[in-house]
């Protein structure tokens, strides 16, 4: 009809346009320019109305399509263990592991008042707000299932039930919680009978549900007579173990499960009290492999005099393989795949308990890399994580099988050497063993296409001697091998008494030094150092002195006992920060009073130079003392170059732009390398006071002084001598062209105010650059 409609429209509107072109040929002055022009438009906007209603797009709802009433739609019919289900006589009911129905009996539904109810996906709670439903019953069941969930098994009750026409009858109801294979909630199947009308009952329809839900079920079942062999499988069971039941039928339950089985009738149910057994056992399939399972076996109460057993397994290889995982990550180290902290607690605990009745000795070894974090450092984490791994497996091959060798943390190891029936025994094993780890570590090591040398410090303690527990033989172990750092690494040393001793003055020191800054316990002392040829005071050193106790009773501890300490727990930096402001306003406020210093030389631990924040600490100590950067030298040892050498040679040459002077300290007694006085930029070279002791004209100190100095001036370095004391010896150095003296032939280290009065007598010409003293060769 409309596209009649729009034809209609459009012969009209053509036969108007003609007509328009008729009139303007022969009334050529008539205006119908606009009137025609309207015309079209309200053709064109009525055509286009009547398109766009006819065909806009509206979407359909596939469920509101009509349907032809001479084809009747129909629906599929439910799945056949469901259809089963529906129409079971009696009550059976399927749920969820939250307590959502699946699938009922209409028996079931109606005990309810349900049976027009649609009830799949919902749960009791739900349903009991269905008008006319029997909502107190539906309750109960909620409380009931969750009871059975939580007690894990099969549990049953008598209920009543009324109808409509006021008859009753009484039903016995049994709940079964099903898991599947990871012991976790799978379904409840809730099952019933009226126990008043048995004999009505037709017994052959429980039975085949019973049946199906046999074979369905995808756990893995079975049937087992009084003699423990095999009557019913289901598919489940036979795929899990690959057999079909031709191939198990009255075989007996060891052809399958043959460890500690045959006896499980005898003694699990001997009484009739006893109806279940549970435990883990190992399946063998019929490919020939095994695996573990968890077996259950239940004894059922039957009609005939036999006993029948069910049975059911599950396969638990997964659950194993994350046991074994998590045993793996809690005893063993993931990196080296030794035994861990905990694992060597818990085997020498086991040994310290059998050994107070066995009077036997242990032997505990504590082992700790040298050099390991200067390999960890210039080579990177992945280096050092090969090195701890090839460092594992050379210590497993120093011990013997039943001896347990463990990574406790970092380069930290342990060795228990256990079942030694003697003392003097054990101190040999320990001896002999030692030696042999020793000699192991300290050849080379291949990493990363590099040969490296470390070596290995070892503290050894036995039991008894040096304790009856766990922690503290191990504590033991760890306090001498702190003594064999001390006596120079790649040692070992047996625990001794004194050792704890020292270690707890040791502890009590390090607490005492962290508070030592805010209680103002520091003082700076100052080392005079003169020109060896004019004797003229040119600079000093600064040294850092730690006065403890109330005035008047002060103690000094001598800086070798506590800058050890600040460097390992990093104090050097708070205290190296302090003394390099102090040494710089000390120096500016002498300089302002007029005293003839120049320079101050202050001294620089490996662990500040390598700090981030170093050269920030140093500009700030100037800037706040407004002191030249010429004034101030810093002293560096050669342990500052172990490492990323690149980092060290960036640090420097920005000390020197900002026109700091480097001097390298104790040069010839560390790792020396005469690379270093190639490569960086040493101003200073400073021969330690070993070389300037006993410097007879032909002894090899001498030598070793001349060669020092010979070098250094080739490099247009100058030359410090340090812990001159006798006349002889300055008169040989000066001799020999060194250019600065420095130690007690001059002055001993003075405080500050000493410092300052012997600055007074060198304004005033009484100072100790006026002594003449003798010329050597005169």
């Amino acid at each position: 009809m409309k596209a009649k409609v729009l034809m209609c429209q459009g012969v009209l509107l053509a036969g108007i346009n003609v007509s328009s072109l008729v009139v303007a040929h022969y009334y050529p002055d008539l205006h119908y320019e606009s009137a025609l022009l309207i015309i079209n438009s309200l053709f064109i906007l009525i055509s286009a109305g009547i398109h766009y209603k006819q065909y806009s797009y509206k979407p359909v709802d596939p469920e509101n399509i009509p349907l032809r009433a001479d084809k009747p739609v129909e629906l599929p019919p439910p799945p056949a263990p469901l259809l089963a289900i529906e129409h079971f006589p009696n009550f059976l009911c399927l749920k969820d592991k939250d307590g959502r129905w699946l699938q009922a009996s209409r028996t079931y539904l109606e005990s309810f008042n349900l049976h027009h109810v649609n009830y799949v996906g919902k749960t009791d709670s739900e349903l009991s707000e269905v008008p006319h439903s029997d909502a107190h019953a539906l309750t109960l069941s909620t409380i009931l299932d969750k009871s059975t969930w939580h007690l894990g098994r099969t549990e049953k009750e008598t209920r009543t039930i009324v109808y409509g026409n006021n008859t009753g009858a009484v039903f016995e109801i049994t709940r079964t919680p099903v898991f599947d294979a990871e012991k976790k909630r799978f379904q409840l199947i809730i099952t019933g009978h009226n126990i008043h009308q048995d004999e009505q009952v037709d017994e052959d329809a429980a039975p085949d549900l019973a049946s199906y839900a046999f074979e369905a079920g995808h756990l893995s079942f079975a049937f087992l007579n009084k003699n423990l062999r095999f009557t019913r499988i289901n598919s489940a069971f036979s795929e899990l173990t690959g057999f079909v039941f031709g191939e198990l039928e009255n075989r007996h339950l060891s052809f399958l499960i043959n460890d500690k089985h045959d006896a499980v009738h005898t003694h699990f149910f001997k009484k009739q009290d006893d109806t279940l057994w549970s435990e883990e056992a190992v399946c063998r399939h019929k490919d020939g492999h095994v695996f573990p399972i968890q077996l259950d076996i239940t004894a059922i109460s039957a009609k005939t005099p036999e006993l029948i057993y069910f049975v059911s397994i599950t396969d638990i290889t997964r659950q194993k393989h994350a046991e074994k995982r998590i045993m793996q990550i809690a005893h063993y180290d993931d990196l080296t795949g030794l035994a861990n902290r905990v694992m060597f607690f818990d085997r020498l605990s086991q040994f310290l308990t059998r050994a107070r009745l066995q009077q036997a000795y242990a032997v505990i070894f504590f082992i700790d890399l040298d050099r390991f974090k200067a390999v960890n450092d210039s080579l990177g984490h992945d280096a050092g994580d090969q090195l701890l791994k090839e460092a594992a497996s050379r210590l497993l091959l120093e011990i013997r099988e039943d001896d347990v060798v463990a990574r406790l943390s970092g380069d930290e190891f342990a060795i228990l050497l256990l079942n030694v029936d003697s003392y003097d025994k054990a101190i040999y094993s320990a001896s002999m063993t030692a030696g042999q780890i020793i000699q192991s570590l300290s050849k080379v090591f291949t990493i990363q296409n590099n040969e490296i040398f470390i070596g290995a410090s070892i503290g050894i303690s036995i039991y008894p001697e040096d304790g009856t527990s766990s922690e503290v033989l191990l504590k033991h172990a760890d306090i001498a091998m702190y003594e064999a750092k001390k006596q120079g690494r790649n040692n070992y040393q047996f625990y001794k008494k004194a050792f704890t001793e020292a270690t707890q003055d040791r502890r009590s020191l390090e607490l005492n030094l962290r508070k030592a800054l805010d209680r103002n316990q520091f003082q700076l002392y100052y080392q005079p150092q003169y020109k060896a040829v004019s004797r003229e005071l040119c600079g000093a050193e600064v040294l850092i002195r730690w006065f403890q106790g109330p005035v008047g009773q002060k103690k000094m501890i001598p800086p070798d006992l506590f800058i050890g300490i600040a460097e390992e727990t990093g104090l050097i930096i708070d205290l190296g920060k302090w003394i390099l402001r102090t040494a710089c306003l000390q120096l500016k406020r002498w300089q302002v009073e007029g005293y003839p210093l120049q320079r101050l030389s202050v001294n620089v631990s490996a662990r500040q130079f390598k700090d981030n924040n170093f050269l920030k600490i140093v500009e700030d100590a100037l800037q706040d003392a407004d002191l030249a950067a010429h004034h101030l030298e810093l002293e560096i040892t050669e342990s500052i170059f172990i490492g990323d050498t690149r980092q060290v040679e960036l640090q420097l040459n920005r000390l020197k732009k900002m026109g700091i002077a480097i001097v390298l300290d104790d040069f010839g007694t560390g790792y020396s390398s005469l690379s270093y006085l190639k490569n960086f930029p040493i101003d200073v070279l400073k021969i330690d006071q070993s070389f300037v002791r006993g410097t007879a004209l032909l002894s090899k100190n001498a030598r070793i002084a001349c060669a020092i100095i010979d070098m250094g001036h080739s490099l247009g370095q100058k030359i410090v001598a340090e812990g001159v004391e006798t006349e002889e010896q300055l008169m040989f150095l000066t001799d020999r062209g060194c250019d600065i003296i420095q130690g007690y032939y001059f002055s001993p280290p003075l405080p500050m105010d000493k410092m300052t009065a012997l600055l007074r007598s060198e304004v005033d010409g009484l100072g100790l650059s006026k002594r003449k003293p003798k010329l050597l060769f005169e």
